[in-house]
């Protein structure tokens, strides 16, 4: 290949959409710095870097070879060390992570199944690895089901003192750990060349049978009301404030202590009563909650909670 043939391939590949832009960037200023030292001594340079210990491999796709920076493997690329052994390895990210704006996800959560689950990142979040997992639990509209399904916590009431009445049950089961660190590698990945707000991907759930959260919606003539359980009570067992906005005080339900949490600013102002109580020796985490400031009060719903035992 002559050297206008390699410039010409060279520049051409800046053309490529599947590049990203971080890459493009170093591209660039690689093939600066090559026209600056002269064509003459291209291939000095770029010899001894493929030439040591460490030798890029290729298997499919696109290989630069970068001054300054080493070398670079893209798409579908593995670094060997001298043993044969790999070292390091970049692939394109699949293409069905999904790029949304932040209003979107919302809608991208209707499409969950029961037995998927959503997982999401911010982009604004980046590079501090916080990903959000949806899933979609099992919903029951006829109460005699959902009761009889229920191996944990406690056996719901169908009405509740206010003319509070059931409305339907969710029952979400647990899931075997680390099933989503490959997906959040993914989408860690693209995050860091996306234009979009969040990137994010459906994955089916290799879920265990143990019930973790039950959540009973119940409603009056007024408002709604929500009663959830949770045999892991670690999650609740030290929670963090939720940056000032949240109001903690504490209220008697007959031979125990609970929270009274309100929070009256925000996008989802709620109040709640929040406690945890052991049953021969099985901890479970209760929590009675509205999004209705006005029309329930406090003594309304401590109240409703001295109905709620196992």
């Amino acid at each position: 290949m002559n050297e206008n043939e390699f410039d010409a391939k060279v520049k051409g590949l800046f053309d490529q959409d599947s590049i990203p832009p971080i890459v493009k960037k170093r591209m660039n200023e690689a093939y600066d710095r090559i026209e600056e030292d002269g064509k003459k001594n291209r291939w000095k340079m770029i010899y001894p870097i493929i030439s040591k210990k460490v030798k890029a491999g290729l298997i499919g796709g696109l290989m630069i070879a970068i001054p300054a920076f080493g070398v670079f493997a893209y798409n579908g690329f593995q670094l060997f060390d001298s043993e044969g052994e790999v070292v390091m390895e970049i692939s394109k990210s699949p293409a069905d992570v999904q790029e949304w704006n932040d209003d979107s996800v919302e809608a991208l959560k209707e499409k969950v199944k029961q037995g998927e689950a959503l997982v999401y990142y911010k982009v604004s979040d980046y590079p501090e690895k916080a990903f959000t997992v949806y899933r979609k639990p099992a919903v029951f509209s006829d109460f005699q089901k959902y009761r009889d399904t229920i191996a944990h916590s406690y056996a719901p009431s169908e009405t509740l003192p206010l003319g509070f009445k059931f409305v339907s049950g969710k029952i979400t089961v647990d899931a075997a750990e680390g099933q989503f660190q490959r997906v959040e590698s993914e989408l860690f990945a693209k995050a860091a060349h996306s234009e979009k707000e969040v990137v994010a991907k459906i994955v089916k759930v290799q879920e265990k049978s143990d019930q973790i959260v039950t959540v009973t919606t119940y409603s009056n003539d007024k408002t709604e009301l929500f009663i959830r359980s949770s045999s892991n009570v670690e999650l609740y067992e030290n929670m963090p404030l939720d940056d000032g906005e949240l109001s903690v005080s504490k209220v008697d339900l007959q031979d125990h202590e609970a929270f009274y949490l309100k929070k009256t600013k925000g996008e989802f102002p709620y109040q709640s009563i929040l406690w945890i109580k052991e049953y021969d020796g099985e901890k479970v985490m209760y929590e009675v909650m509205t999004y209705a400031l006005d029309e329930l009060s406090e003594d309304d719903l401590t109240g409703i909670a001295e109905t709620i035992h196992r």
